[in-house]
């Protein structure tokens, strides 16, 4: 792989890292977090799709924040170091967090949750997709 292809790899792993901050801060962030699932079950209902939504717990919300805590975290680490093998793992722990949602869904979470399927395996493949070197710079 030439410089230019890896320097590419870690161009675009930092522009899903800017989006990955964008989106997930609130999820680290209780009362945020509230609204973010709130605006799914919204989706969910303005899609004619049924079902009641869940009590959280404390305990729901806690996980909610740390998760939305090390997305955030993980997103400043790879903005401060855009290397290559950074952008390589968050792309492969993108397809992973496609297949758990993906498990889950199949379990009876709200299809909604199929958006941010598409979101993570299009944030995965624009990182590693193979592009031309840029012959202007």
């Amino acid at each position: 792989m030439s410089t230019e292809q890896r320097l590419a790899i870690s161009e675009e792993g930092r522009r899903v890292a800017w989006f990955d901050l964008w989106v997930t801060t609130p999820f680290a962030l209780p009362f945020f977090a509230e609204i973010y699932v709130s605006l799914v079950y919204y989706v969910h209902f303005q899609l004619g799709f049924g079902g009641t939504v869940p009590g959280f717990a404390p305990i729901h919300w806690m996980f909610i924040n740390i998760m939305g805590v090390l997305a955030v975290l993980w997103a400043l680490i790879r903005l401060r170091l855009p290397i290559r093998e950074f952008a390589l793992a968050d792309a492969y722990a993108r397809l992973v967090v496609a297949a758990l949602i993906v498990y889950w869904i199949w379990l009876g979470a709200t299809p909604v949750l199929a958006a941010f399927v598409v979101t993570e395996i299009v944030g995965a493949l624009y990182v590693v997709w193979p592009r031309r070197p840029n012959s202007a710079a």
